[in-house]
């Protein structure tokens, strides 16, 4: 009879202590399959086009990392950031810890972000509404590394 309720003191704690933490849509590890500058009515695809090379992009809980490189004519550019990251729906903010653009240090980025199956989308830069800044704004596309 003890091991009877002794089972059932230790089935709800075992059912308990399985709940899941959730995660962020983002999780895991993505590679960047184009990115477009748009200038007024004017895009110009820059990767892959006027760059070659690759870069990862990758989330985890709150924070996120990319690194990758580009060769521009025979130009060989490493690229390299990481910090936190905050999202409200498709409105996202990236708050700059680390980045081979010095200038982007401690800055906080705002773009626009959405996820359809394995394709995220991040438009920057954006308004207060995330709206993407019509004059002067860049798209990118990444897929989930499987």
């Amino acid at each position: 009879m003890k091991k009877i309720y002794t089972l059932w003191l230790i089935i709800p704690l075992l059912f308990g202590s399985c709940t899941q933490e959730k995660n962020s849509p983002m999780e895991g590890a993505w590679k960047l399959a184009f990115e477009h500058e748009v200038k007024g009515e004017n895009s110009t695809l820059l990767y892959p086009g006027t760059s070659r090379g690759s870069e990862i992009k990758m989330w985890s809980g709150d924070r996120w990392a990319l690194v990758g490189v580009f060769i521009e004519d025979s130009i060989v550019t490493d690229n390299f950031g990481g910090g936190k990251f905050t999202l409200d729906g498709t409105k996202y903010q990236e708050i700059v810890k680390y980045h081979s653009a010095k200038e982007y240090l401690g800055q906080t980025v705002k773009l626009y972000l959405e996820i359809r199956n394995d394709t995220l989308t991040q438009i920057w830069p954006v308004d207060e509404q995330g709206e993407p800044v019509k004059s002067h704004y860049y798209i990118e596309k990444w897929v989930r590394m499987k």
